[in-house]
């Protein structure tokens, strides 16, 4: 039985049970926590409750109240354990908790194996009752971030940008972070309530589209001969601001592989590292792209611990996942969305161009996503018996770094099943779309021929 996913602990009307043994397993190992938390209407009760938990345990809690997680991975370099509580980009009725560890780093799977066994065999040594642990409050730790990410940023040119954040986690710092760099900013979303009543926290062209439709707006109306800041875009983040997608000023969504690929262009040419970190799932237009630069693109597992762990690895700087999520080891190691859209804007000064002029620089492939019905404790069969038979279809050896990765001359396949839920994922990208829905069928024949 497992608790952690992909990315901690994610649920559905989390029970505060679950949090609490959590707690008592994490007061275990760790004597010294500091915890923080989205805005979402549950959070005050899994604090509690994991509070609750460490306390019988005999660790000493600060709590610095509602932060983006950014915030909590900076703060947990002062203590044993940072907890952050949020489901991310889920629905209102999620919940979650994610580990940090003091580097900011989040939780490696076998940390986390050693809480769930903890939790198991209620394995809980409960403390004295003159031992029992305090809570202190610290209402700082959002200047102190804040203060932090100003000194590692460096824009002089003023924009003009659209800030929305879901009503939730980034409402507390990216607003005034833009504000502080010199932008004009319009605020969207970024009054805090925990039902997400703006929009839905997951960025997606559906969620994002009236934001969309004010930055197309205020451009169309924008004075032409007005050239002082140019023309609006949008950053807009997840529930607990770990994640950042842009709005163009088309106002379009930036493709999430192309918007990674020409940061990525943007960090080698500053700072001549050539080596990015991405994980499997990444498009090769990144690969394409930097070609000219004799890049080195590493691929790792999906998830941000795969990424912090290779960039220490391989001794780069940089590293993102097509989802949003980057991390930027220069300055720290906790994904950070509100860096992310930060360094957005020294992008487009570094080059002097609109971000719609770089977008549109990377070579576009067709891509194509299919998810399969597949029960968890079915998903390692599928798995074995795609990797085994894989290469009699597509004639070529897989990667099994996450999955099965089969990279093809005009294109790629990757076969991996879901870390939160019933499903095994199929993506497929390719430079011509027959190509691609050939790929793609294949593969779910693959998967299918297990209940054959």
């Amino acid at each position: 039985m497992k608790l952690f996913g992909t990315s901690g602990i994610r649920m559905k009307n989390l029970n505060p049970e679950i949090a609490y043994k959590i707690g008592f397993a994490v007061s275990q190992i760790a004597k010294n926590v500091v915890i923080g938390r989205d805005t979402r209407t549950t959070g005050g009760l899994i604090k509690n409750a994991l509070i609750t938990g460490l306390l019988n345990g005999g660790a000493d809690i600060t709590n610095i109240g509602i932060v983006p997680t950014p915030t909590l991975g900076f703060s947990a370099r002062n203590y044993d354990i940072g907890i952050m509580i949020t489901a991310s980009h889920n629905p209102p009725e999620y919940n979650g908790i994610k580990l940090f560890n003091k580097d900011g780093t989040a939780f490696r799977p076998e940390q986390e194996k050693q809480i769930e066994e903890i939790v198991f065999n209620k394995d809980f040594k409960r403390a004295d009752w003159n031992c029992v642990g305090s809570v202190w409050k610290d209402e700082t730790a959002i200047k102190k971030y804040m203060d932090f990410i100003l000194e590692n940023v460096d824009i002089n040119k003023n924009f003009n940008v659209v800030v929305d954040c879901a009503n939730s986690a980034g409402c507390v710092a990216s607003p005034y972070l833009f504000t502080d760099v010199g932008a004009h900013v319009i605020s969207v979303n970024s009054h805090i309530d925990g039902r997400f009543i703006g929009r839905m926290p997951e960025p997606n062209e559906k969620n994002l589209y009236e934001t969309i439709k004010m930055i197309k707006g205020l451009n169309e109306n924008k004075n032409k001969d007005d050239k002082k800041s140019g023309r609006y875009i949008g950053i807009a983040h997840d529930g607990d601001a770990d994640r950042m997608i842009a709005i163009d000023e088309k106002g379009r969504l930036t493709d999430f592989d192309k918007l990674l690929a020409v940061f990525s262009r943007y960090i080698v040419e500053k700072t001549n590292k050539k080596t990015i970190i991405t994980t499997v799932d990444a498009s090769m237009s990144i690969d394409e792209y930097l070609k000219d630069l004799d890049v080195k693109v590493i691929r790792t597992k999906v998830g941000d611990v795969a990424v912090s762990e290779a960039l220490s690895k391989y001794n780069a700087i940089f590293g993102g996942e097509p989802s949003g999520t980057w991390i930027h080891k220069d300055v720290h190691l906790t994904p950070d969305g509100i860096l992310s859209g930060l360094r957005i804007l020294e992008m487009m000064e570094f080059y002097g161009k609109e971000l719609c002029e770089l977008i549109d620089d990377v070579p576009s492939y067709v891509n194509l996503r299919e998810k399969i019905p597949c029960p968890d404790d079915k998903k390692m069969d599928v798995m074995n018996h795609v990797i085994e038979n894989g290469e009699k279809i597509y004639h070529v050896i897989p990667e099994t770094i996450d999955g099965a990765r089969f990279s093809l001359d005009d294109g790629w396949v990757l076969i991996r099943p879901s870390g939160t839920e019933p499903y095994i994922r199929v993506r497929v990208e390719a430079k011509d779309y027959t190509v691609a829905k050939e790929l793609l069928e294949k593969g779910i024949k693959l998967i299918k021929m297990v209940d054959e």
